[in-house]
């Protein structure tokens, strides 16, 4: 102020100061054209759901934050004229009257009390509740309360008009009388206060309030009281208020006192002030005749006459209208070093603001209409002042005016700045200047043309930050570059800069988002990065880490700790909804002063924003069901005969046929912070399992639901962005038409059944006489066959036989030959031909002693071989011990023939040749199964070996080339191996 009165002296100009009109706050109403059926409300109270209830002379009105609903006569009430209302314990609404006695709504009904239940009374003042669950009524005939299911006069109070009662969490209670003062009654001790033997202002009482406190809040007529410690007070009321009558109290979630007068308009009561709100301050109407403060914290004021009142935001307190200025746009705002606040509007006012009053000047330097764009405080000697007729320079003897003609490349200059050298800077919407012996030096940009720069900013490093409609620049001496950080960036219409505690810098582009430049990393936040909008016009960084951005629509409040750690934007949006009713902040014109206050200069004034009171709504939004209703229309359910929910109205147990599947839900969630704000989510669970996205609209339909159960369950968000804890759920089922019922389908199945049954057991009476028949020829054709099989097993047996003598005889005649050869050649000639047909033999025996004529055992089949052998050549199985390996196998004749001559010469070569001179050793027969049809045969001995100059592909013995000739009838082929022994080993196939 010292500064400001010195340059007002020096220009001989008359300086003037003119308060604003008043601070207003955010006040919001409802009126009869809205809905309301009379405009004087009486009484305010919320009940368990979240429903306001409105007394009036017009009948009981209940609302839900948009919609009323009111109760009259004709839905059971005794009176119009509601005087009184009180939700006890048991979520019962009392309601009393001004001519009609009392009556209670359980929700469902009305039930009226009179004389009959014990109240002769008509008139109904207060109501209130004690620690055991009473209810208590301050009356025109004295105070009464309910006991047994029926009224009692208190008799222990004197008869007469009793018109305010209370009740203390201690089980005291406070009586207010019309004409006799106060009264204590605790346990059966009474006292009374009143004009003689305490500072009560008056007898009549008028209200009575327990604070949280504990401290009784007292109105009268002529003014208030208020006792706590036992000490009967009265504090000072503002000096225009010369004792006003109270009508009601009520507080705030800060613990403020809120008092009601009946002609005087609001008193806040905050630290032992008290702040008086009348129409200047956003009332419509100065006579208060009820208060009450919801669960989300807001205030609500029934008025004499002029509807229901909300006060809600503190946080926002708005200078709107000043002396012969309505709702001025207030484009520069800056706050300078001593902590004084300066303003200027788009019409050239000037004013300086050291704390909330604003001083205008009444003598301008610049003409009438001149926009003040930015208003730059450099020190306590000059401050420059940025508008659409060039540069103003304000010192204390003197004021400078810089326009083209002193070399600004136009004559709008939208913002200053000095450098770390102290030269000053302008943007204009011609380019770029610097001041230089008191003219103005134009500088192009890196492109080489002027084109229009926005906005300055000097960072915590002294880099010059230039915002360009073409981008962004950085000044390095008197000349402009592109940084290199944001090289291949692109980002125009530049129109803010802001700073960071952590040095980070911030861009505003309109219709571009947000521009981060940190460790000379870029990054630009969009609409795709959670950006409600991309017309970004200021940005301003306060003391508590928050980014304040103005947008074209609204106010965001952005947490910067967040968005450098994880780079996710976490913000706060203010509108008019939310206390913000400036609608659009003015480029640049945002700034805090010392205190944390942050000020925003809107097209409708000035908005001041008080962090400390700025709380969040985490109320849970209650969230009903209101409506379920077929083909989208209006259903009487109990004229379908279903039974309904006497509170809800809602059908019970629904069960619904096939064809009735065409189902839509009405529903509402109260949050009288902000109900426009709502939105639901919902899903139906049996058709699909996901959450719908946030909408907007209270209403759902579902079409051709097939039959099934379904559960119907809705979520709804406050206008904060909190969600219900838990979801309200409503449960149904549609009916399978009768031929789909499980009921239907079981008798089906079991007529089915039986009608099947009695084909079977006709078919099996059929089958049983055919059967028997065809066993009768099955028998016959049996033994027929038997009979066939055994003169044919006997006549096998009996080729065997024979085939067996006739091999036989062949053994005996070339034993006779054997004895009259004398060449040894010839003889051992004969000796092999007798073990091949020795071997054949055997076979033919085992099938004639075995049953099985077709298949002989492998094993034993070579145990006799090896045994007949062994005999021949008079080898002992002491001295060539015979070990055979080999599994459980039967193959059949020719087969075994084929295997019977292969082993009958492998083991003959080996008895002949492997042991010579009586020298002992092994042989062994390995049979492997590889699978079902793959084998190998291996016949080994440890003996002498085969010479080392044998090939078997050359060999010309008779017995090798007969074995290799035989391996082809089974598919295989022979390997030989002379390691330790001979090894021959066979690779043969068996068919299945």
């Amino acid at each position: 102020m010292i500064y400001f009165v010195r340059c007002l002296l020096l220009f001989s100009l008359l300086l003037i100061a003119r308060h604003p009109q008043a601070q207003q706050y955010n006040f919001r109403s409802w009126t009869l054209e809205q809905g309301l059926p009379q405009s004087q409300i009486t009484a305010i109270t919320q009940d368990a759901q979240g429903f306001l209830w409105l007394a009036t002379r017009g009948g009981l009105s209940r609302f839900d934050g948009i919609n009323f609903r009111t109760y009259t006569k004709r839905d059971g009430l005794t009176s119009h004229n509601i005087s009184a209302i009180h939700q006890d314990g048991q979520k019962r609404l009392w309601i009393g009257t001004m001519d009609a006695g009392l009556v209670l709504y359980n929700g469902v009904r009305f039930q009226s009390y009179g004389a009959a239940q014990g109240l002769p009374a008509k008139t109904i003042y207060a109501i209130s509740e004690d620690t055991l669950g009473r209810v208590w009524l301050a009356t025109g005939k004295g105070a009464y309360y309910f006991a047994n299911g029926s009224f009692h006069r208190y008799t222990a109070l004197p008869e007469g008009v009793y018109t305010a009662i209370s009740h203390a969490a201690d089980g005291t209670l406070w009586v207010g009388s019309r004409e006799h003062g106060l009264y204590k009654i605790s346990g059966k001790r009474m006292a009374r206060y009143s004009t003689a033997n305490s500072a009560l202002p008056s007898n009549s009482i008028t209200a009575l309030s327990v604070a949280p406190s504990g401290a009784l809040w007292i109105g009268t007529d002529k003014g208030l009281s208020r006792l706590q410690h036992g000490t009967l007070t009265t504090p000072a009321l503002p000096s225009v208020l010369q004792a006003p009558a109270v009508s009601s109290f009520t507080y705030d979630a800060q613990g403020n006192v809120w008092v009601g007068l009946e002609r005087n308009g609001l008193l806040r009561y905050t630290q032992g002030k008290f702040t008086h709100l009348t129409r200047r301050n956003g009332l419509r109407t100065p006579r208060i005749s009820s208060l009450a403060s919801d669960s989300e914290g807001n205030i609500w004021i029934g008025t004499n006459g002029y509807g229901l009142q909300q006060y809600k935001s503190p946080w926002f307190v708005h200078y709107f209208d000043f002396e012969n200025m309505n709702e001025p746009r207030i484009t520069a705002l800056a706050c300078d070093s001593s902590g004084t606040m300066w303003l200027g509007t788009d019409e050239g006012e000037f004013a300086s603001m050291p704390k909330t009053h604003p001083n205008w000047q009444t003598h301008l330097p610049w003409p009438k209409g001149t926009t003040l764009n930015t208003i730059y405080p450099l020190n306590e000697q000059a401050t420059w002042v940025c508008s659409s007729d060039g540069v103003w320079l304000l010192r204390p003897d003197t004021t400078l005016h810089y326009t083209t003609a002193h070399g600004l490349p136009s004559a709008e200059v939208y913002q200053a700045v000095a450098d770390a050298a102290g030269t000053m800077w302008v943007a204009t919407a011609g380019g770029l200047a610097y001041f230089q012996d008191s003219v103005f030096v134009p500088i192009a940009a890196p492109s080489g043309a002027f084109s229009k720069t926005n906005c300055l900013f000097r960072d915590s490093k002294n880099s010059v930050w230039v915002g360009a409609e073409d981008g962004v620049y950085q000044l390095r001496g008197h000349s402009i570059i592109s940084p290199p950080a944001l090289e291949g960036v692109k980002f125009s219409e530049v129109g803010s800069v802001a700073e960071d505690k952590l040095g980070n810098l911030y861009f505003a582009g309109f219709n571009q988002g947000i521009l981060m430049l940190a460790d000379s990393h870029a990054r630009v936040f969009t609409a795709k990065d959670g950006l409600p909008t991309e017309a970004i016009k200021t940005l301003y960084i306060d003391k508590r880490d928050n980014m304040w951005v103005a947008t074209s629509r609204n106010v965001l409040k952005l947490r910067l700790p967040q968005l450098r750690q994880d780079g996710q934007l976490n913000y706060r949006s203010y509108t008019s909804q939310n206390g913000f009713r400036g609608l659009e902040v003015c480029d640049n014109a945002m700034a805090q002063s010392p205190d944390g206050t942050m000020w925003f200069g809107t097209t409708k004034g000035l908005t001041q924003y008080l962090p400390s009171l700025d709380r969040r709504n985490a109320t849970d939004p209650k969230v009903m069901l209101t409506d379920v209703m077929l083909y989208s229309k209006p259903t009487d359910w109990t004229a379908l005969g279903y039974p309904t929910d006497s509170t809800t109205g809602l059908p019970e147990n629904l069960r619904l046929p096939y064809n009735q599947n065409y189902l839509s839900f009405d529903f509402h969630a109260i949050c009288l912070s902000g109900p426009e704000q709502v939105r639901y989510r919902y899903r139906l669970m049996g058709f699909d399992e996901q959450w719908s996205p946030p909408v907007e609209q209270s209403f759902t339909t579902y079409a051709n639901l097939s039959p099934g159960t379904y559960t119907f369950e809705l979520l709804a968000r406050n206008n904060d962005g909190f969600w219900a804890d838990e979801p309200v759920t409503y449960t149904f089922a549609i009916v399978p038409p009768i031929w789909r019922r499980e009921w239907f389908v079981g008798v089906l199945l079991l007529v089915v059944a039986a009608t099947v049954l009695s084909v079977v057991r006709l078919r099996e009476q059929s089958l049983v006489k055919m059967n028997s028949l065809l066993e009768m020829r099955v028998n016959h054709r049996t033994r027929l066959l038997e009979r066939k099989n055994r003169e044919k097993e006997m006549l096998l047996q009996e080729i065997h036989h024979r085939v067996k003598n006739n091999l036989q005889i062949v053994i005996s005649m070339l034993n006779l030959q054997a004895r009259h050869v004398s060449d040894p050649l010839a003889a051992e000639v004969m000796q092999a031909i007798r073990s091949r047909v020795r071997s054949m033999s055997i076979l033919h025996e085992r099938l004639y002693q075995h049953a099985d004529l077709d298949c002989i055992d492998l094993e034993e089949y070579f145990e006799e071989i090896c045994e007949s052998l062994y005999a021949a050549y008079g080898v002992t199985m002491s001295r060539i011990a015979l070990e055979i390996d080999m599994p459980r196998i039967k193959v059949n004749i020719d087969a075994a023939i084929t295997l019977g001559l292969i082993v009958n010469e492998l083991i003959s070569n080996s008895l002949k040749y492997a042991f010579p001179n009586g020298q002992a050793g092994v042989v062994r027969i390995v049979l492997v199964r590889h699978d079902a049809v793959q084998y190998t045969l291996t016949v080994s001995d440890n003996g002498q070996g085969l010479p080392h100059n044998f090939n078997p592909q050359t060999s010309q013995s008779f017995g090798l080339k007969l074995v290799t000739s035989l391996s082809r009838n089974l598919e295989g082929h022979f390997k030989f191996d002379n390691k330790n022994g001979t090894k021959s080993i066979l690779y043969f196939v068996l068919a299945s």
